[in-house]
């Protein structure tokens, strides 16, 4: 399951970033060659940046690149160090069971209202979507991630 999702998460993020840069150099070529520029460009770009911060997140979350402060819990000895991995972990994965929870509620309230954007005229549920698919991979890599450093801290203590 890991290396699949691996294989999701690094898809949307190639995907978005690339969509992203050529957006962003096709605008910068028209405006250069025509004097015109793509207003609708940026209703996709900001869009795709949601969605590639948060999925970028769940990979920050998976390699364990997050910043972090571990002064304490490396003076911690190892029961407060089980103790703080779970804290922390319940801690992560309940602000984003919170984030999940109202994206999903943004989404289907845009479904509901039949809301669309304003350059494009496209549904904004579909754009939307990005911030509780990327918020849902942030709560599965950090369950991931808990277990792992809690087994760490476990085959330290035998």
């Amino acid at each position: 399951m890991s290396k699949f999702l691996s294989m999701i998460e690094n898809s949307l993020l190639i995907f978005s970033a690339s969509a992203m840069c050529i957006i962003a150099f096709a605008n910068v070529v028209s405006r250069y060659f025509l004097n015109h520029s793509f207003a609708f460009t940026e209703e996709i770009t900001i869009n795709l940046f949601v969605l590639l911060t948060f999925v970028g997140a769940a990979v920050g979350v998976r390699t364990n690149s997050h910043l972090g402060f571990s002064l304490l819990y490396d003076k911690a000895n190892l029961s407060m160090k089980k103790g703080l991995t779970i804290f922390i972990g319940v801690v992560v994965i309940s602000v984003f069971l919170i984030f999940t929870y109202y994206g999903v509620k943004m989404v289907q309230f845009q479904m509901m209202t039949n809301q669309t954007t304003p350059s494009l005229g496209w549904k904004q549920w579909v754009f939307s979507i990005g911030f509780p698919l990327g918020c849902l991979l942030c709560i599965i890599r950090a369950i991931e991630s808990t277990l792992k450093e809690y087994k760490n801290l476990q085959t330290e203590s035998e």
